[in-house]
């Protein structure tokens, strides 16, 4: 019975200080990657198969309440460091780009 209990206690003891050791966390990345300069490039007016060729495919194309929003979500998480969120939403009005909702614009550099 002293033995059983001394092995509890040296297996405990060695579990306890397996703790300080740093782990290895995997990266999430989730939705599409969406680039500035993509982006950028939408305009007004442009048709949904020019959005698509430039964004990809949206991760929800329209709903039940809005059939003419298009939502692009990025979601990256590091094993390490700060967690990178951003949703781009393309609104069509008549089949057409009527405006665009960025949840995260590039910083505008002084001209």
């Amino acid at each position: 019975m002293l033995k059983i209990l001394i092995s509890i206690a040296t297996v405990a003891s060695l579990l306890s200080a397996c703790g300080g050791i740093p782990t290895y966390r995997l990266d999430v990345q989730q939705g599409n990657a969406i680039e500035d300069s993509r982006v950028a490039q939408i305009r007004e007016g442009m048709a949904p198969e020019q959005v698509e060729f430039l964004l990809g495919s949206p991760q929800v194309r329209g709903t039940f309440i809005r059939e003419d929003r298009w939502d692009y979500v990025y979601y990256f998480q590091p094993g390490r460091g700060p967690t990178e969120k951003r949703r781009v939403s393309v609104f069509f009005e008549g089949g057409r780009v009527a405006r665009i909702e960025d949840t995260n614009p590039p910083a505008k550099t002084g001209d």
